[in-house]
């Protein structure tokens, strides 16, 4: 859903697109694979200034297979939420757990099955790769750095950041896992970049001018660029993922007004 749009505060839009927990849907045999998984869209590229595709949840039950296969003009990234599964990525098979990251540049080939007990909840973020920008956009500027091959894993976990800017050929930034402690507060700002996050544990609030967005696991906030929000934890910690875009004209805006104050 879109959260209330009031007056801007201080130069920033109040807009912040928000998804709650639950209402995912089934899907049977994803990508060829087996049994029913559930999947949920949290954004797209509507409302957004980016070349973001889809940002989604995706929850494998125990047995279940998302099956092989590879993106042809999408990089995406993929965040293990909960739970464990086996990774099928380039031919070799990986374990992944919560707080494992792996970015899937164009061309990779991947599988992901629970061979466990528990659900298995892993966040897709999915992103036009740069020529496909290019042409859609008709801006041969969308056609950033040669396209990377090699796929990888993070264990965003213990790194606790990732620059995603060597590892893929697109607008991707950077990863985090944040942890505020109890009445902590962080805030992001789309100035060149839009964000995306999604809450691991803890509550908390989300504030953008007269916009206030209550915080708990499962629920999902993407600012569009122009917005900017207050993250406050309540009387516990508050964890969460969040990824970053760059959009190509508003950074390229950045870095000439930067040039000019030197």
């Amino acid at each position: 859903m879109l959260a209330n749009r009031t007056t801007p505060v201080t130069g920033y839009s109040d807009e912040l697109i928000v998804a709650d927990p639950g209402g995912a849907a089934d899907v049977h045999a994803m990508h060829g694979g087996r049994n029913v998984a559930r999947w949920k869209c949290l954004a797209r590229r509507r409302g957004l200034s980016g070349t973001w595709e889809a940002i989604e949840i995706s929850t494998l039950p125990p047995a279940t297979e998302c099956g092989v296969h590879h993106h042809s003009r999408t990089e995406e990234l993929y965040f293990v939420v909960s739970g464990e599964g086996e990774l099928l990525l380039d031919g070799v098979l990986h374990t992944v757990g919560p707080g494992t990251l792996i970015t899937n540049p164009v061309g990779t080939r991947h599988r992901l099955n629970n061979p466990g007990a528990v659900d298995l909840d892993w966040i897709v973020i999915e992103v036009i790769s740069p020529p496909v920008a290019a042409v859609l956009t008709g801006d041969p500027g969308h056609t950033g750095r040669p396209l990377m091959r090699t796929a990888t894993i993070i264990d965003l976990a213990a790194d606790g950041t990732a620059d995603l800017t060597a590892l893929l050929s697109g607008p991707l930034r950077e990863a985090r896992l944040v942890t505020l402690g109890p009445g902590r507060q962080e805030e992001l700002r789309s100035d060149d970049r839009e964000h995306t996050l999604y809450v691991l544990a803890g509550t908390g609030r989300a504030l953008a001018g007269a916009t206030e967005v209550r915080l708990a696991p499962g629920t999902a906030v993407t600012l569009p660029l122009g917005s900017a929000v207050t993250l406050r934890s309540d009387g516990q910690s508050l964890r969460y993922f969040t990824a970053s875009l760059a959009v190509p004209d508003a950074e390229d805006g950045r870095r000439a007004t930067e040039r000019g104050a030197a």
